[in-house]
């Protein structure tokens, strides 16, 4: 069963169109091995956010928070602190 039918249906619809109306400090996170949402996609994703940034977490997949927590936390606390 998949398809749009037996997902939970997305409160905003995400286009590349919406992306690019973006105007706020943006940190896309994702791990190395990241097989849901693969570092390509990630900079992708990246590349239609003005001056966004993507930090890529070593040794983890979708779940960085949880697989490297202090490089995640790392990754966060230098994103707030750099946003002026």
């Amino acid at each position: 069963m998949i398809g749009r039918e037996f997902r939970q249906p997305l409160k905003n619809e995400i286009t590349q169109a919406r992306l690019k109306e973006l105007k706020l400090p943006v940190l896309l996170i994702a791990g190395a091995a990241d097989m849901s949402t693969p570092p390509s996609l990630s900079r992708m994703i990246a590349a239609e956010i003005a001056g966004s940034r993507v930090a890529f977490i070593p040794e983890s997949g979708h779940s960085s928070y949880w697989e490297q927590p202090e490089l995640f936390n790392r990754a966060v606390l230098d994103h707030v602190g750099a946003v002026k």
